[in-house]
């Protein structure tokens, strides 16, 4: 089966690329060279290839362990033009030339038959590394890094955005849901008094209560007894496992049993170059989203988007040779859109042909948007459970968080769906 921890860090390497290729574009004013669209088509292209192999070694495991068969198997082959070869001299191979085919059966036969396999064996020297312990294999030492180098956890930024607060128990959120009106007076004269309009603001509130995210890794006491190492990255690795699926809840969240989630909550963004909150990305639209946004929101607003979507809208602003000063990146590498800050999370959806999937942008003022409520304080809590599977020598290691999040003021985000 593929390595999922090569793959997906290739698959980060490129969207780096990408990335890098488009920021030079940007900074230069100039498209993309030929050979540059092609380097980025291949890329495109490879990206496609590695998720097409991710989900299908993923579908062929889930389906190896509901008929709980090995993912893998070996392979012996009893291929007669197999090659053979000798070592003479220092580290000098020699292919054999011919090779009986009683001699091909049998060497792969006895791969098979572990009775038989050590008459084939070939020893070039009486003491080795890779004999056995009496030839020399118990003299070598062996020591494994100290260190796990961790997958990258996914980009997640809606804690950043949202209001954060603690709570004790469920609370509720009173918020504006109408506002005042006037309206235009006549005057009071001898023909009669004429009283001004009366239209009171309306309020509602919502509750912010506290569903917990976790999750338990069972560790051997052998192992962690042996090694510091794995003993410190469980707790961390339970902690970006929290994380990410927070960030899925933020962002995607129905709110019924689950947090609330920013998409489907805001205002819908409406313009000349928008139909029905949705459009072909490009500038226009985007440029529409942010007039749907109220002024008043323009101090903390901030883009919300996939890293691959706006990658996608750089590369048409680039196709269309616009050149304006639309996109930009700080000196630390942080981009703006029309000056106002970028934030990405991989949880955002992106554009997908067929099936068809729309992308999705997010603008406005996060904080005033949503509020989360972290139950007692906002650290994520690891237990280690010694006592529960003692008798079998493992120890839980159990990591969770109680949150929630609620939408309170629709109009202060504005949500732009890419339909292509």
């Amino acid at each position: 089966m593929i390595d999922t921890t090569i793959q997906n860090k290739r698959k980060n390497e490129i969207l780096n690329l990408q990335t890098d290729m488009l920021k030079k574009a940007t900074d230069n004013k100039a498209a993309l060279s030929e050979s540059e669209e092609a380097q980025y088509a291949s890329l495109d292209k490879e990206l496609e290839t590695i998720q097409l192999s991710l989900d299908r070694s993923a579908k062929i495991d889930a389906e190896r362990v509901k008929i709980a068969t090995p993912r893998e198997q070996a392979v012996i082959t009893n291929d007669k033009k197999a090659k053979f070869w000798a070592m003479g001299g220092y580290r000098k191979a020699t292919e054999l030339p011919s090779v009986a085919d009683s001699d091909v059966k049998a060497f792969y036969s006895s791969l098979k038959d572990s009775a038989s396999f050590s008459r084939y064996l070939i020893h070039n020297a009486a003491l080795g590394e890779g004999g056995t312990s009496q030839a020399g294999g118990a003299l070598v030492p062996i020591e494994v890094d100290p260190t796990i180098p961790a997958m990258a956890i996914e980009e997640t930024t809606a804690r950043s955005l949202s209001r954060v607060i603690t709570t004790n128990m469920d609370i509720k959120l009173p918020y504006q849901s109408g506002k005042t009106a006037a309206a235009l007076k006549a005057e009071s004269n001898s023909s009669g008094t004429n009283n001004f309009a009366e239209t009171d603001p309306t309020f509602a509130v919502t509750t912010l209560s506290a569903y917990q995210i976790g999750g338990k890794v069972t560790a051997s006491w052998e192992l962690l007894e042996d090694s510091a190492a794995a003993a410190q990255f469980i707790p961390a690795d339970l902690q970006r496992a929290i994380r990410v699926k927070e960030e899925n809840y933020f962002v995607n969240g129905s709110g019924s049993g689950q947090p609330q989630g920013y998409l489907g909550n805001g205002t819908t963004a409406a313009g000349a170059d928008v139909t029905a909150g949705a459009a072909t990305l490009g500038i226009n639209p985007l440029l529409d989203t942010v007039s749907t946004l109220n002024k008043a929101y323009y101090g903390k607003a901030k883009w919300l988007v996939n890293r691959a979507e706006f990658n996608r809208l750089l590369k048409k602003q680039l196709a269309a040779n616009q050149y304006q000063t639309f996109v930009t990146f700080d000196p630390n590498g942080d981009a703006r859109l029309f000056g106002y800050p970028v934030a990405f999370s991989a949880e955002m959806p992106t554009f997908v042909a067929s099936p068809a999937v729309n992308g999705s942008w997010l603008f406005g003022d996060f904080a005033t948007y949503a509020t989360i409520g972290d139950r007692g304080d906002s650290n994520i809590r690891v237990k280690v459970l010694d006592q529960v599977n003692a008798v079998a020598g493992q120890t839980v290691i159990l990591g969770y968080r109680r949150s929630d999040q609620r939408i309170l003021l629709a109009e202060a985000v504005v949500q732009l769906n890419t339909n292509a």
